[in-house]
């Protein structure tokens, strides 16, 4: 199935084909993402082979800073980033709290989770109605380049999603930074969108 962004039915449609266990292809502010429910393994599971990603942790998307925390444990560092940069391209990977239960795919058993809280206003109300949190990977094969529009999903990802949302090109057109904060200093893991220059002033 493929809805655009301003249909009205674009937010029913999606948040129909994730709490039926589904996968949808979707548009951030950073390039098209892939993904489903956090909590659905077997949705995850399959979001790992499209992606043919065996032993890489999968980024979850949250609705706003306050969702994050409830996730991963915070300290000064990630707070500062936090408020500096979300909404925005910056994953942020912090140790995953005690009490959060997420499939191995997600984590690869290490312990942390990467969070990010997107800018783009449909993927953020998208957020909202299925309670604040999604797995959220760049929509391609790993090796092939991140796509920026959905076009460039169905050649690098395939068609193998249920249902595909398109948003024109993404705006930044870019994969998010990402910086691992685990340790309450600053690792950069990669440089995307974000130049790392700007975390550093």
């Amino acid at each position: 199935m493929f809805v655009h962004v301003k249909s009205d039915e674009s937010i029913p449609l999606a948040k129909k084909v994730l709490f039926s266990g589904g996968v949808i292809v979707f548009p951030t502010d950073t390039v098209y993402g892939v993904g489903c429910l956090p909590s659905d393994e077997k949705a995850v599971i399959r979001v790992a082979s499209m992606k043919g990603r065996v032993d890489k942790p999968l980024p979850i998307l949250c609705s706003d800073a306050e969702a994050s925390f409830t996730m991963i444990k915070w300290n000064p560092m990630i707070d500062r980033l936090a408020e500096l940069f979300w909404p925005g391209p910056l994953t942020i990977v912090g140790k995953l709290k005690d009490n959060v239960h997420l499939p191995s795919k997600i984590t690869c058993d290490t312990g942390k989770l990467g969070v990010r809280v997107p800018s783009l206003d449909w993927t953020l109300r998208l957020l909202k109605e299925v309670g604040g949190f999604l797995v959220g990977t760049s929509a391609n094969r790993s090796g092939y380049p991140s796509p920026v529009t959905l076009s460039q999903t169905l050649t690098r990802l395939g068609r193998d999603a249920d249902l595909y949302v398109d948003g024109n090109e993404t705006i930044y057109g870019r994969e998010s930074t990402v910086v691992d904060v685990s340790e309450g200093k600053i690792v950069v893991l990669r440089e995307g969108a974000l130049p790392v220059r700007d975390l550093f002033p």
